[in-house]
């Protein structure tokens, strides 16, 4: 009985050692599908996590460029505030100079290519105030030229341009009204011993003679005049000798404004001696723009200028001898990564891996 029992039990414990086998392989198989799908799913993940990874490493790559660059950059920056601080000037004395040494420029331009003293003094005048305030005595020298050069400005006779040309118009315009010569012809009138008495008979034989001459003097009349009869223009000529004048006037005006002083004379003198030789000397007006014309004709209309460079060049050489330091400072040619790059590549072979120490 003992035995029959003993025998059962050890059946039931093989079926239930089978069974608990078949369910661990059962779990072994659905684990191993499990991890086996997990794996198909996770894979296009691993693949995507890698691309991306890829990806991000690129950027950082360009990333690191694009600084390397904004550095070389500022590097480059920062040298050229550098010189522009050392060009400009590093205090307000360096400014107060520019704007000196500007003005003086524009005084001689003006005065030099433009002949426009007005704003040439204008602008000596206001050098010489920033020179004032800037209470240097090194720059005495330089005030005292630039109050010579105002000295000789001062000096150079004023044109009225404007009044001058407002003359030359009215004279244009005067023109229609300036009657020509022979336009007005009077006849002589009679001497104090004629009169309109028809001549007496003779009375007597001895008087015939008289008589006789008496009426033939009546036949023939001599007149003296100043200056000799001139024809009459015709009605054309006349036109366009009173256009011609008009022109030369004009063309004696347009030279004042380009202060061309040889045309300027010249078309004046044209003009009076066709007011002259074609216009009724005596009439007031004619005898009238004659004196005006010679008048202005006289007036120097570009006067000799001062040279006023003198200041400028002073004040530039009394600048580069206040200098207290270089004007463009020492850029190096190579950056400071290049040169440490250098270095490392000049080192002793003795601190080279396999040598006994690491490499650095």
């Amino acid at each position: 009985m003992i035995a029959l029992l003993a025998l059962l039990l050890a059946v039931g414990l093989g079926v239930a050692t089978y069974f608990i086998w078949y369910q661990v392989q059962q779990q072994g198989d659905e684990q191993a599908g499990i991890e086996t799908g997990l794996s198909d799913r996770l894979q296009p993940l691993r693949t995507s996590t890698d691309a991306l990874g890829k990806q991000l490493q690129q950027k950082a790559s360009a990333l690191e460029h694009r600084i390397d660059g904004f550095d070389q950059e500022q590097r480059a920056l920062a040298q050229r505030l550098s010189v522009l601080s050392a060009v400009i000037g590093r205090s307000e004395t360096g400014w107060s100079l520019a704007e000196v040494e500007y003005l003086l420029r524009v005084a001689n331009q003006r005065l030099q290519l433009q002949h426009d003293p007005r704003t040439a003094l204008q602008a000596l005048r206001a050098a010489d105030e920033r020179l004032r305030d800037l209470t240097d005595p090194h720059y005495q020298g330089v005030r005292e030229q630039i109050a010579n050069d105002i000295n000789a400005i001062n000096a150079v006779p004023a044109v009225d341009v404007d009044g001058l040309a407002a003359t030359l118009s009215a004279a244009i315009k005067q023109v229609e009204q300036l009657p020509l010569v022979g336009s007005h012809y009077r006849p002589a009138s009679k001497s104090d011993g004629e009169t309109g008495d028809s001549v007496k008979p003779a009375g007597r034989i001895a008087e015939l003679g008289k008589v006789v001459w008496a009426s033939l003097s009546k036949l023939f009349r001599l007149r003296e005049h100043d200056q000799p009869v001139r024809p009459m223009l015709a009605p054309e000529r006349e036109y366009f000798l009173r256009e011609n004048l008009q022109l030369q006037l004009a063309a004696a005006r347009l030279a004042l404004l380009r202060e061309d002083r040889a045309q300027y004379r010249l078309a004046l003198q044209t003009a009076q001696d066709w007011l002259k030789q074609y216009f009724d000397p005596q009439a007031p007006g004619v005898q009238q723009q004659i004196d005006r014309l010679q008048e202005i004709a006289a007036v120097d209309i570009s006067p000799s200028l001062p040279d006023v460079s003198a200041s400028l060049r002073l004040l530039r050489q009394q600048m580069q001898l206040s200098a207290q330091a270089p004007v463009l400072p020492v850029v190096p040619d190579e950056p400071a990564q290049d040169s440490q790059d250098s270095q490392d590549s000049q080192e002793p072979s003795g601190n080279k891996a396999g040598d006994g120490e690491p490499a650095l």
